[in-house]
């Protein structure tokens, strides 16, 4: 490995030089490294998909798509739903920050949702075999036993499930077939990686056929957990020490290990040939660390050099208490190490550092074709989940902000749709969908500014959201001639969204409904056998929310939903005998309704809704607020102080245009060259109009979307050498970039911009490259592999996570992982 750890930049420049010459093999669905040589003797894969319902191939399907085949997948060593999103133009799917659990971050052409409270709807629909996942917290899931995974890009809802503003993503498991087949794997690597996955596929009786898949996941963390008494016993006071060996390395243990365990089983009964009943379940157990996080920089007020708020004065008491004041001492020497402790020393509180996530459920699915012409499907489902996690914001021993969460979520969908062709010309859909989900969030947050001398200040949130939707939905293809379609289809939807509220500052109750009409109108033509192209337009919407946070009573309020326009144009085409396959696509999004959450502060109210502190510009000691407001502390209801931080939901329209670009090319059999890229160019109204955000600002520092990148793109290539006894060796390699995110906008509202630089506050872009050598048996039955991911040991952060915009002072990062090799050994059956 000595060479591996070696490698120049100079080299690395070089060797992305190549790749980007050469391109990719990309997720929309080429199989890029077959064990046997049938891949080989001819173009490329054709793939079939039915993000439609029914089975047609990706490269006759009017819609900008992406296909990532289970041989995909593999072959690029993804095991958790977010690295799908490295092969998709214009997606970005990322693990949440540590503070919000088992989620993730879901954005396509950027539009998406990163909290992982129910207030708000996702922005990207979530389907695993045609059951929406209604929530983002329990969507970072492991690849289990896939045939393949969808990625529609823009609005969806003319043709199942819930409407989705963004896109959907539809998880499609290998269905039993009786054949008695199966596999296992095992993967051990860097930080003790142990990965066994099984899977078996068996007859019960003649037309019943099961199918078992199980999954174990283990490592240690990346990041290591460093006692700061024992480490710096100069710099730490009289702060309590929990090592007391002073010839250990002073560790406590890692953030960002891995502990899972999953089975799925799915029966599958056809008791005649138009006629066919499924049913499976699931079950995951997530006992991981908690999220690899790191303090990025210490917020303070550019001209007094003051931490925020109450938070300087809190600060001073740690000083007071044990010597130690909250400063730079605790911004760690790399992103791989970290200070945190989870308690609070002042008054004892501690909670355990842990991503815990159970969840299950179970669907039951009949698919009935009536006749030629008539077909029926009847899927009806339940999930759980429970989820706890904790955060420690500050990432220091001292207790600035330290978060326990638990959640439990349970949902019932049901969904009936009747499909057909009329007329020997008209593709026909419609369809009744039904979702009900009751989500119980529970949270202690403990923030040490806000607490009085001998007091402990301890924020017991329980809150309970129930929420309904009933949808109708019609879709029609039209063939006009066997080259010319028009595509035609209809959504209506009820949300009602019913919120008791209660976090020990405020407590109310809430009601939101909402009726929508969505529709979708589009043209494709077969400019010859081989090349299509296509024009769509469609509508889709985001149901209306509540502020999850607030801190007073005035801001637990009603948040407008969102409704968004798209148009898009492409062309899909298959070259040179299916030697090169090229899709291209642009699109432009009329944002018109959008939800944009900007930190700010607001004067303090009482518990009827009055503010209390009031006064005429120009009062000695007042502040103005965002509201424009100016007051004064009259030592209102905690936390103290004449305002309190808030985040204000604005609805500012926004224009969305961008372009994707995916590729294949197979210039002979054993060489497979491919790529992704995307574009996009996210336009807020703010930008021009600054005031939009809040009457205190001025000027908007950064234009940067929240969470999406302006750039994505991947590049791979893979060469199949076959040897004389029959065997395969394949090389591969992979390399992934974006541009830089932020997390939050930068504006010069005096509540939130005595905080640290821009710099420091958004995600630095990155590439990654990653490689791997697999050898197949002549028979294709054991394959064993050889890779290393981050193979330039890049150091990057997934995600920030800015608290100065609530008034805190810290920013932290989730940082990636760093290289890691691995050894695979799979054998087929």
């Amino acid at each position: 490995m000595e060479s591996i750890m070696g490698l120049r930049k100079s080299s690395i420049g070089t060797l992305l030089g190549t790749c980007a010459m050469c391109a990719v093999s990309t997720a929309f669905g080429q199989t890029p490294a077959q064990s046997g040589t049938a891949a080989r003797d001819q173009g490329l894969e054709e793939i079939v998909v039915t993000a439609r319902f029914r089975e047609e191939l990706l490269q006759e399907t009017p819609l900008a798509i992406t296909a990532i085949t289970s041989d995909e997948i593999e072959a690029r060593n993804f095991t958790s739903s977010y690295e799908l999103g490295y092969t998709v133009p214009n997606a970005a799917l990322r693990p949440a920050q540590a503070a919000f659990g088992n989620t993730m971050t879901a954005y396509i052409r950027g539009i998406g949702q990163y909290d992982f409270l129910p207030e708000f709807e996702p922005g990207v629909a979530i389907y695993f075999d045609d059951v929406l996942h209604p929530v983002t917290m329990g969507s970072m899931v492991d690849l289990l036993d896939l045939e393949r995974v969808e990625v529609l890009r823009g609005p969806q809802g003319t043709l199942f499930g819930r409407g989705a503003i963004g896109g959907a993503i539809r998880y499609v498991s290998r269905r039993p077939q009786g054949d008695d087949s199966g596999s296992i794997s095992v993967t051990y690597g860097r930080f003790d990686r142990v990965d066994v996955r099984a899977s078996y596929d068996f007859a019960i009786t003649d037309n019943l056929f099961a199918r078992v898949t199980g999954v174990s996941k283990r490592r240690d963390g990346h990041q290591t957990v460093i006692d700061f008494a024992c480490a710096f016993p100069d710099q730490a006071g009289t702060l309590p020490r929990r090592i007391f060996n002073r010839t250990s390395d002073c560790k406590i243990g890692t953030q960002g290990g891995e502990d899972v365990t999953g089975a799925r089983a799915a029966l599958r009964f056809v008791p005649r040939e138009d006629l066919e009943f499924s049913l499976s379940g699931d079950f995951l157990q997530d006992d991981s660390e908690a999220r690899a996080d790191t303090l990025v920089t210490i917020a303070r007020n550019p001209q007094t050099g003051l931490l925020p708020g109450p938070f300087q004065a809190w600060s001073d008491a740690m000083q007071a208490q044990f010597g130690v004041p909250f400063d730079e001492r605790f911004l760690p020497p790399n992103i791989y190490t970290s200070y945190a402790t989870y308690s609070d020393p002042a008054t004892g509180i501690a909670f355990e550092p842990r991503t815990a996530l159970e969840q299950w459920g179970v669907s039951g699915k009949a698919d009935w074709s009536i006749n030629d012409r008539l077909r029926m499907e009847l899927i009806l489902a339940r999930r759980e989940f429970d989820s706890a996690f904790a955060t420690d914001a500050d990432q220091s021993p001292l207790g600035e902000q330290t978060v326990d969460g638990r959640q439990h979520f349970e949902a019932t969908t049901a969904e009936l749709r009747f499909s057909g062709r009329a007329m020997d010309r008209v593709d026909w859909t419609v369809g009744y969908f039904h979702y009900e989900g009751e989500f119980t969030s529970a949270q202690q947050v403990s923030i040490g500014a806000f607490q009085a001398p001998g007091a402990t200040f301890l924020v017991n949130g329980l809150n309970f959201t129930e929420s309904e939707n009933n949808s109708v939905f019609a879709h029609t293809v039209w063939d006009v001639t066997d080259r010319l379609s028009f595509t035609l289809g209809m959504r209506y939807s009820e949300d009602t969204k019913d919120e008791q509220f209660d976090n020990t500052i405020v407590r109310s109750v809430g009601s939101a409904d909402n009726d929508r009409f969505d529709w979708k109108a589009g043209i494709d033509y077969k400019i010859t056998d081989d090349v299509l192209g296509y024009f769509s337009a469609a509508t889709g919407y985001r149901p209306q929310a509540f502020n999850p946070r607030p801190f007073q009573v005035t801001q637990f309020v009603p948040v407008d939903g969102e409704e968004a326009t798209s148009y898009e144009l492409g062309i899909k085409s298959d070259l040179f005998e299916r030697r090169l396959r090229l899709n291209v696509a642009a699109f432009y999004i009329d944002y018109n309704q959008r939800i944009l959450p900007v930190g700010g502060t607001e004067c303090v109210a009482d518990n009827d809704g009055q503010y209390i502190g009031l006064v005429p510009p120009g009062t000695p000691d007042a502040v103005t607020d965002s509201l424009g407001q100016t007051c004064i502390d009259v030592n209102g209801p905690p936390p103290p102080g004449a305002v309190t931080s808030r985040t204000f939901y604005t609805n500012i329209p926004a224009e969305v245009t961008g372009a994707e670009l995916e590729f294949q090319f197979r210039p002979i059999d054993a060489l497979t060259i491919s790529g992704v890229f995307g574009y996009t160019d996210f336009k807020g109204d703010e930008e021009d109009n600054p005031g939009l955000l809040g009457a205190a600002v001025t000027q908007l520092f950064s234009d940067y979307p929240v969470f999406v990148p302006e750039l994505n793109w991947a590049l791979s290539l893979s060469y199949n050498f076959g040897t004389r006894g029959g065997a395969t060796i394949t090389p591969r390699l992979d390399v992934y970039g974006q541009s830089e995110t932020c997390p939050t906008l930068h504006t010069d509202d005096p509540g939130t911009q005595s905080t640290a630089t821009i710099d420091q506050r958004c995600t630095d872009g990155y590439e990654l490259i990653n490689a791997r050598i697999e050898w197949g048996s002549p028979n294709g039955t054991w394959r064993a592999a050889f890779g290393v991911n981050n193979l330039a040991n890049k150091e990057y952060f997934l995600n920030k996570f800015d608290l100065s915009v609530f008034g805190q002072p810290t920013i932290e990062g989730q940082p990636g992982r760093p290289r890691e090799w691995y050894v695979q050994f799979t054998r087929s059956f």
